[in-house]
């Protein structure tokens, strides 16, 4: 009796097994293919310098000391420079909620993967854009 019920569960995982084998594989193409996110993600960052005040609200709401401020980079009346340490934030979401003249927002953008250590502080340059070098690979241009 015991030896029939255990054919039994060995033709069903067999079934499973074969059944797997034959599907197609789910996966992504990545880095090379975007994959598709959930409309709230909390990705990267982007700093509108022309809705800053300079408030410094986001700064004081960061859990993880991960914003910096410099207020002699102006660009606009009243303005500053953002600079966010990605080594240390956590995409809380704080210094967006935090500040009220919607000049931080998140994006969708999570793969910022970098060389070294010290390319993951985001300085103004980069904090206000998304564009992201197309990456090659044979031979075809990707993003």
């Amino acid at each position: 009796m015991g030896f029939f019920r255990n054919l039994g569960d060995i033709f069903q995982i067999l079934r499973h097994v074969f059944r797997q084998v034959m599907s197609r594989p789910f996966t992504y193409f990545y880095p090379f293919e975007d994959r598709e996110y959930p409309e709230r993600t909390r990705g990267r960052h982007i700093h509108v310098r022309e809705k800053c005040t300079a408030c410094m609200q986001c700064v004081r709401a960061c859990p993880n000391v991960a914003i910096s401020i410099d207020k002699s980079d102006k660009h606009y009346e009243k303005d500053a420079a953002l600079f966010f340490d990605y080594t240390r934030c956590i995409f809380c979401g704080m210094c967006t909620q935090a500040c009220r003249f919607d000049a931080l927002f998140h994006t969708k953008v999570v793969d910022i993967s970098e060389g070294e250590r010290e390319d993951l502080l985001y300085g103004p340059d980069k904090i206000e854009t998304l564009d992201r070098d197309p990456l090659e690979w044979r031979g075809r241009r990707f993003r």
